[in-house]
């Protein structure tokens, strides 16, 4: 299981006219790339990220991302992007803000850095190896380019727009005993583990789905993608049923059935789910309410 917020060591290099065409000359300082979506494929792909420069993240700058077909000698430049810095609405003053099941606010007393996300919306043709160059600006200064490589997948292996979800059978809060066998957040969240996704598919419900283990997002990307979830709760409790699902299973170090039904193999995910039980977007790592209510109104408009 791969926890995202992989660090990518890429270097940057200051760009000064380099040709649109050809990637950056090689690095000469450290512009670092924190990438919190693991699986691309052939096809759009949700492509999203953090920038690190020194010891700090990048908040604000203007990010394009670039793709270039590495079969071509120099590597062609095939598309470019803008990447738009989608700012967490959990986060307020440096600190998270936990929203408890009851509706009350608490404000953690240790500080983060993690803000937000750069999110760049990209099409691979073809699976296989890509390059792709990130260019960012912040402010007045020079533009830093960083590069990388992808692979790009033939087929998704998790489920993807369009598939069936998997009717999964998790369990719910009336199946333990004490909730935190279940749920690791702090506290746990009741209103999260009331429905089996079967159950919900079966009776033509709307869900959103998380899966996510909160007492252990440690990386510097690693948001705190439950809390995101729970903010949606109050406007839409009523029509779509919400879902927390751990990776773990409790005392064994074994995933969760569901996790292996949905063939995860990094996390946090969340899926939007219609009620005809069809998967209808899909978001890896580090996510805002922005995005996920976007996808999830789609759902609602359509039922």
């Amino acid at each position: 299981m791969v926890a995202l917020g992989l660090l990518v060591t890429v270097g940057s290099a200051h760009r000064d006219g380099a040709a649109a065409s050809e990637p950056a000359p090689l690095p000469t300082e450290a512009l670092q790339v924190l990438i919190t979506t693991s699986e691309l494929v052939v096809g759009q792909n949700r492509f999203a990220f953090g920038l690190m420069k020194g010891r700090t993240l990048v908040d604000a700058a203007s990010v394009a991302v670039r793709i270039y077909d590495l079969r071509d000698e120099p590597p062609r430049l095939t598309a470019e992007a803008p990447a738009l810095y989608h700012k967490l609405e959990v986060v307020e003053q440096g600190k998270h803000v936990h929203i408890h099941p009851d509706g009350t606010r608490h404000v953690h007393s240790g500080e983060t850095d993690v803000q937000g996300v750069f999110v760049a919306h990209v099409r691979f043709t073809r699976p296989g190896p890509w390059g792709v160059e990130i260019l960012a600006r912040q402010g007045d200064d020079p533009i830093d380019a960083a590069r990388l490589t992808v692979q790009a997948l033939a087929d998704a292996r998790t489920p993807t727009v369009g598939m069936p979800a998997p009717r999964s059978r998790n369990l719910v809060a009336s199946d333990v005993n004490d909730l935190r066998t279940i749920d690791s957040s702090e506290p746990p969240d009741p209103r999260l583990h009331q429905h089996r996704i079967a159950d919900a598919i079966a009776q033509g419900k709307p869900q959103v789905i998380v899966f996510a283990t909160p007492r252990y997002c440690t990386s510097r990307v690693c948001g705190p993608v439950v809390d995101v979830v729970r903010t949606l709760i109050p406007t839409y409790g009523d029509r779509v049923v919400f879902i927390h699902q751990e990776i773990w299973q409790a005392g064994a170090q074994q995933f969760s059935p569901a996790v292996e039904e949905w063939n995860l193999r990094s996390e946090p995910w969340i899926f939007v789910v219609d009620g005809r039980g069809m998967v209808r977007a899909r978001f890896e790592g580090l996510t805002t309410r922005r995005e996920v209510e976007a996808a999830l109104r789609q759902v609602l408009a359509l039922e």
